[in-house]
């Protein structure tokens, strides 16, 4: 499906900013296009579980994934909030619970995607989800696909009964990544969720898991790149009025 296509705004002149673990993106900071025989982009990649809207939506990053974003009002406060991003929005309600945001005047939407990864039950879960986007660096041109995803709750603890579903969704993600990874094998490949599960997931086309800084485990909300990608350890930054904290890294390709 290609997502409309937004105004398109000069990068050049912005230069990108080193920020600590606790701050969030201002609205100067822009993904960079370092000068000739460094990366091509260096970006911050973010993600968070916005517990069912009710967070704060801060400029976390160039690029972020957000869980929970169940409600209508929760959605037009998340564009109100941030005038200066675009976002993926699939048509399934559901499905827009785990949206995609971009700045959109360094980026450029060229394709997305939502993938069905296993039907809900009432009192349960909802239908779940992996959504994807390609994007296209405005200044280099470099392209990169960035996924998000949100898993069944509880299926590590207190509901073994609902493993059989996270074990489905795991095995959507990795087909949509192999299937991602086939088109271009070349481009990197980005992948944030809440992964309801404190181990990370095996995944296809040389995407690793991005360890959290300080942390002794692996968070549920986890973070994967492709190896190919110079990234950061992942900061965990303050939770904005969630249940969940932020997490980001910066990625340079």
């Amino acid at each position: 499906m290609l997502l409309g296509a937004v105004a398109t705004l000069t990068a050049s002149g912005i230069t990108f900013s080193t920020m600590s673990a606790g701050a969030a993106t201002t609205d100067s900071d822009a993904a960079a296009a370092p000068a000739a025989g460094t990366a091509a982009v260096k970006m911050k990649v973010a993600t968070h579980n916005v517990w069912r809207g009710r967070a704060q939506f801060k400029a976390l990053g160039h690029v972020i994934g957000w869980q929970e974003m169940e409600s209508a009002a929760a959605r037009k406060r998340l564009r109100e909030q941030l005038p200066k991003y675009s976002h993926f929005l699939p048509k399934s309600g559901p499905a827009k619970a785990v949206p995609i945001s971009w700045r959109k005047d360094v980026f450029k939407p060229l394709d997305s995607g939502s993938v069905l990864t296993h039907k809900g039950e009432a009192k349960v879960t909802p239908n779940r989800y992996v959504n994807w986007v390609l994007l296209e660096h405005r200044s280099s041109q470099q392209r990169f696909f960035m996924v998000n995803t949100h898993f069944i709750s509880g299926a590590w603890s207190k509901h073994p009964e609902r493993q059989g579903r996270w074990k489905k969704h795991a095995g959507k993600l990795r087909d949509v990544v192999k299937n991602l990874h086939g088109r271009n094998t070349k481009l990197p490949i980005f992948v944030v969720g809440d992964f309801n599960r404190h181990r990370k997931v095996s995944l296809p086309g040389n995407v690793d898991y991005i360890r959290v800084k300080g942390a002794k485990g692996v968070p549920i909300d986890q973070s994967y790149a492709t190896g190919s990608v110079t990234t950061s350890k992942v900061d965990r930054l303050k939770r904005f009025g969630s249940d969940h904290s932020a997490y980001r890294f910066t990625a340079s390709f």
